[in-house]
């Protein structure tokens, strides 16, 4: 949980209030407490253990995408990122999905997800291109594909750990 991280520990302690108040608990809500798939830590160099780690990312993965999922992780997302106290961790997706109009769903918008990374993109990158652009009825979808890419906002997988590391 989002709560053994430095930037979050608070929610630890709203989470007791919570438990031993029944007032507070019926009054507020607890869409704070979020559970992304993945967590990527950072200690703090020449601190001791008893410091919690820094959370330089969370990641979600989604193998597909439809509507409800994409506002599932910007729920998640945005919950990290109005209860945090200090910077942002990276906020990335992880998924599988074929079709690029899908992929515009989440790629596109206000930065609620810095990238996505796409487990399979040469090979739907190739696809893409090839299907797409022999079929003037799936031009949309070569170009959604074309501006997440320019836009890189969709990734490739392989690059995720690089990206991480460097950023």
């Amino acid at each position: 949980m989002a709560s053994q991280y430095a930037q979050y520990t608070h929610l630890t302690q709203l989470q007791e209030l919570l438990e031993n108040n029944p007032t507070l608990r019926a009054s507020v809500a607890r869409d704070y407490q979020v559970t992304t798939d993945v967590y990527v830590g950072v200690r703090h160099r020449g601190v001791d253990g008893d410091r919690p780690p820094f959370l330089h990312a969370a990641i979600s993965s989604k193998f597909t995408i439809r509507s409800d999922r994409v506002q599932n992780v910007r729920h998640e997302f945005n919950t990290l990122v109005r209860n945090r106290r200090g910077r942002t961790p990276h906020l990335i997706l992880v998924t599988a999905e074929p079709l690029p109009s899908r992929l515009t769903s989440i790629t596109r918008g206000t930065g609620e997800v810095d990238a996505v990374y796409h487990v399979l993109y040469d090979e739907l990158d190739a696809a893409v291109r090839r299907v797409c652009g022999e079929n003037p009825k799936l031009q949309t979808q070569l170009d959604d594909w074309v501006e997440m890419v320019e836009q890189k906002r969709l990734r490739p997988y392989s690059e995720l750990v690089t990206d991480l590391i460097t950023t």
